[in-house]
């Protein structure tokens, strides 16, 4: 049994009708409920050091927004700042928090506080719920879930989601990590906990009803399955995967439709990935290693990074702009994911006419014992994830993005040359990738000693 002791909160938090919803370049409004969002708790505590990580079923916290509810949950609870962990779960079906990032719409200012209390209240009760406890952890497979979504055309160009069967699709840029991380907490008298850590972009539902996406159905059917557990699902980085299989055989396309931009998505299809993280779970949970959780180590580090400034291309970023906010999209030789790609270029590119001219980005990491929480305020690449695992001095990094924080893609250096949605549209300039690792590697390192 280790030194530590963990506890487990959770409260709901879904939206009422009419509520905003963010994740697209379009107007979206609560129209109904598919299933309950929540934000899920897990606190740990040496007997002298404590900390928490929460899980939030939405698109993603500002930077801004983020610390402000770090304070009234550091003020509530009395922890430092680092000492919190909040990560997103990156719902593309999920309340609009603030100010929309691509357009004027605001969210609810009552709406925008209650999740705030409801943060609050399910930290501290996962600090009032701490109990004796053992850890394990476990390393399995979810195969044919996720797919690299940059391609490399026949014509040579890069895109973005181009479409299902495209036939001008000569390859993927990339692999996509399988690979689905567990941490199981064994607590004496009281529900397991178990944090799942998997990276696939949440945006398998669309539409304007709620739902958790696939890490709810994660969490729903582990708990179905194993009697007395709690599960919490921590997003991996996945700036370059989500589900969208470009060469579907037999019944792959069977739970999805056509959409807007040209992504299938559907309901079922998110029910059917998270059945599939969970059963990986399942394969591996009852032979997970016990690891040694002996003392709480929490720190942050700011890292900065140039921005991705062309004022050369101002004029036809306005003209693109401007007929986009006017609607007519259709005067633009663009469609689906392409058109998309266009206009959030040319936003970034309006946008940073006058500056900034770099970012700050805060950098989080936690030391339970042997295992590392890590976290990285936006959307890393896989290939970015993948090295700093490889570099990482912990047996078990739990590595996640949108957390305390999510203001930005941080494509690979190769990608600013190859190009798709999420280089063109980064406000970070080439070489932030390196910045990110370099940082994060390092803060590893400061609470590993």
């Amino acid at each position: 049994m280790s030194k530590i002791k963990t506890g487990f909160g959770r409260l709901c938090i879904t939206p009422p009708l009419g509520t905003p919803i963010s994740g697209y370049y379009e107007e979206r409004y609560t129209k109904g409920v598919l299933d309950d969002l929540y934000v899920s708790a897990v606190a740990f505590d040496d007997g002298s050091v404590k900390s928490v990580v929460l899980a939030v079923d939405t698109l993603m916290f500002s930077t801004v927004q983020c610390n402000a509810y770090r304070k009234i949950i550091s003020d509530f609870c009395d922890l430092p700042m680092d000492a919190i962990f909040i990560t997103c779960s990156h719902t593309h079906t999920g309340p609009l928090i603030g100010k929309d990032f691509a357009s004027d719409i605001k969210g609810s200012e009552l709406y925008d506080a209650y999740i705030g209390i409801q943060m609050r209240d399910a930290a501290k009760m996962a600090l009032e719920d701490v109990c004796d406890s053992t850890f394990y952890s476990a390393e399995g497979v979810a195969k044919n879930i996720s797919f690299i979504r940059r391609f490399r055309m026949k014509d040579g160009s890069v895109q973005t989601n181009p479409g299902v069967g495209n036939p001008n699709i000569d390859h993927a840029l990339g692999e996509p990590n399988e690979t689905v991380k567990l941490v199981k907490i064994e607590r004496d008298d009281a529900e397991d906990i178990y944090i799942v850590n998997f990276g696939v972009h949440p945006d398998v539902v669309g539409d304007e009803y709620i739902s958790a996406d696939y890490p709810g159905f994660v969490c729903s059917t582990l708990e179905d399955a194993i009697p007395n557990s709690k599960c919490i699902f921590l997003l991996a980085p996945q700036g370059d995967v989500n589900h969208i299989n470009p060469h579907p055989t037999k019944g792959d396309l069977n739970g999805l439709h056509p959409t807007f931009d040209g992504c299938p998505r559907g309901y079922e299809h998110a029910m059917h990935m998270g059945r599939v993280i969970a059963g990986s779970v399942l394969q591996i949970c009852d032979k997970a290693a016990e690891i040694y959780a002996d003392e709480i180590k929490f720190s942050s580090k700011t890292v900065v990074c140039p921005s991705n400034q062309e004022n050369d291309k101002l004029e036809e970023a306005r003209r693109i702009v401007k007929i986009h906010e006017e609607g007519r999209d259709e005067e633009l030789p663009y469609k689906a994911m392409e058109l998309t790609t266009v206009v959030a270029e040319a936003t970034r590119i309006v946008e940073l006419e006058n500056g900034p001219d770099s970012y700050s980005f805060t950098l989080s990491a936690i030391k339970i014992g042997d295992v590392a929480f890590a976290g990285i305020p936006g959307e890393p690449f896989t290939e970015i994830a993948n090295r700093i695992y490889a570099d990482s001095p912990f047996d078990t990094t739990i590595l996640c993005c949108l957390t305390n924080g999510g203001d930005s893609y941080f494509p690979t250096s190769q990608a600013y040359e190859e190009g798709g949605y999420e280089a063109r549209t980064s406000r970070l300039k080439k070489g932030a990738d390196n910045i990110i690792v370099e940082g994060t590697i390092e803060l590893l390192g400061e609470v590993k000693k």
